[in-house]
């Protein structure tokens, strides 16, 4: 195994530079704040479970329809 040396110490420029791309690197990495979901999509999500469950309980996806009706328009 070799190792390296150096022959002066790195300087505070290099060191600041390496710092601000490794502070880049990871805020980039956050994931972005989640918007709140529009009435429609609420009502979407609700048609999509009723979807699921529309062979197993038509009944109750008849009434998970409806809901996402009057969700949407209120």
């Amino acid at each position: 195994m070799t190792t390296a040396t150096l022959s002066h110490a790195p300087s505070d420029q290099f060191l600041a530079a390496i710092r601000q791309r490794f502070a880049t690197w990871f805020s980039a990495r956050q994931p972005a704040a989640a918007r709140p979901l529009t009435r429609y999509e609420e009502a979407e999500q609700l048609r999509a479970m009723a979807n699921d469950l529309l062979s197993s309980d038509p009944a109750f996806a008849q009434d998970l329809y409806a809901a996402a009706d009057r969700h949407e328009v209120a």
